[in-house]
């Protein structure tokens, strides 16, 4: 019995860009930057494995709830080599990117909180409280 690995087949950029659903430039610019690894082949072209998928989606689903690229490359770089970011670490990431949200929307509660204080009642005189 052949107890080897059937190796999946490895993708371009552009086979990678539409099974994740993004842009061929997204993922180029996302390997570029560390948050994904590709080999090259001799003709110099990137290759992707099956875990860059699972990256690419993560990747996605972190910045849609607003995690910055730096944020999610140190996530990811805590994970051993050619490992996908598991339910475990998706819970966790979730867990980190709620508390900033959470700290953000109190940010922006205090912002809008300012806005309701006209500058008048902290002494200061606005040209439109000198004209009248």
């Amino acid at each position: 019995m052949d107890e080897r690995r059937e190796q999946q087949p490895e993708m371009s950029v552009g086979e990678l860009s539409r099974r994740a659903g993004v842009k061929a430039s997204t993922v180029r610019f996302w390997d570029e930057h560390g948050l994904l690894s590709s080999r090259r082949t001799p003709g110099n072209q990137r290759r992707f494995d099956g875990v860059s998928l699972a990256q690419v989606l993560f990747i996605r689903w972190s910045q849609d709830v607003g995690a910055s690229l730096d944020a999610i490359r140190d996530v990811l770089h805590k994970l051993p080599a050619g490992t996908a970011p598991g339910r475990e670490v998706q819970v966790r990431a979730a867990r980190c990117w709620r508390e900033h949200l959470d700290q953000q929307r109190r940010e922006l509660h205090a912002r809008y909180r300012r806005l309701s204080q006209p500058l008048a009642l902290h002494g200061v005189d606005t040209p439109d409280a000198a004209a009248t």
